[in-house]
């Protein structure tokens, strides 16, 4: 990760994250469930695309598909890249 708000952002969600399997979360989701058939495939569906997506129309009031989401957040990681790089060759 390249900045300290980033490494922020990671630890904020990667707590909130984990209280998923906490025993005493209201929002645990029991790991025998993810054994299930599929359901780590689904699992993992909803955290990488759902979500975010979610969260996208939250914060901008934007209703994208998945797919224009997508395209979305596909420019905004080569914006990233771009940047990163950048400032590399500075």
């Amino acid at each position: 990760m390249s900045t300290q708000r980033e490494i922020q952002f990671y630890a904020k969600i990667s707590q909130a994250i984990q209280t998923l399997f906490d025993e005493d979360s209201e929002n645990q989701i029991d790991r025998e469930i993810l054994e299930e058939d599929g359901a780590l495939n689904d699992f993992f569906h909803v955290l990488a695309t759902r979500v975010p997506q979610m969260v996208f129309a939250k914060l901008t009031n934007q209703n994208l598909d998945p797919l224009e989401f997508n395209q979305t957040m596909t420019k905004l990681i080569f914006t990233k890249a771009i940047e990163q790089a950048e400032k590399k060759t500075k």
